[in-house]
């Protein structure tokens, strides 16, 4: 009678106790655990003494699967190519006896196939390209004519750098015997400097009294563009 009374004081008492340390399980308080063998009479008290130093920590585990793909980002914005020097001229009428030092002019610079600026570097009125940048330059020239025979340069400054030859007569005893039309292409690559002068120079022209004439428009162009400056 006397050993259960007991057990019920502790029960009692390691209740409070046990609900104590349980509500403070963070401080560093002691608390008493009651413990009963396999009958009455085999009870024992445990005393919990204070938390012992931290572990080292444990092994790194495996990586995880790879999570889901993000969402696609913006759009970028376009990118910008600066457009290389060029020019293309369509001869605008042809008029040998208007042409005092044989540069074939006046030219038309047409909106199509120009960059708005191209007048900085072609005059139409002289029909010469002025060199904004130094490097090599690619140019071409297409003449077409009527009833006459013509020799056609490409000049850098005074110099002569390539020469096209055509004719549309046929000749027989120093005499024309038919005439037509024929037209000639050159292209030349020419390394150049800065405000070096290119033109298209007429360096022969026959005039045997007909209407000798070098066709106009699409017919003649002088065009040129850089390769890659220097």
């Amino acid at each position: 009678m006397a050993c259960n009374l007991l057990f019920a004081i502790l029960m009692l008492t390691c209740s409070e106790v046990l609900c104590k340390i349980n509500r403070n399980k963070n401080s560093h308080e002691c608390f008493t655990e009651l413990k009963c063998g396999e009958n009455a009479n085999g009870l024992s008290i445990v005393v919990q003494g204070f938390p012992g130093p931290r572990g080292s920590p444990g092994v790194t585990g495996l990586s995880g699967p790879m999570g889901p793909r993000g969402l696609m980002g913006p759009t970028g914005r376009d990118g910008f190519t600066e457009r290389p020097t060029s020019f293309c001229a369509e001869l605008q009428y042809f008029d040998l006896t208007k042409i005092t030092d044989n540069v074939l002019r006046p030219w038309i610079l047409s909106d199509s196939f120009n960059v708005p600026t191209v007048s900085n570097d072609f005059s139409e009125n002289t029909g010469i390209f002025t060199i904004p940048k130094n490097g090599f330059y690619q140019f071409f020239a297409t003449i077409s004519i009527s009833r006459t025979k013509a020799s056609f340069d490409i000049r850098k400054n005074d110099n002569r750098m390539c020469t096209i030859w055509t004719e549309s007569v046929i000749r027989s005893h120093n005499e024309t015997t038919a005439s037509g039309w024929s037209n000639a292409f050159i292209d030349c690559l020419l390394y150049c400097q800065v405000n070096d002068r290119i033109s298209v120079v007429i360096s022969y022209y026959l005039n045997e009294n007909f209407d000798s004439k070098t066709l106009a428009y699409l017919y003649s162009t002088f065009s040129g563009y850089l390769l890659f400056n220097i």
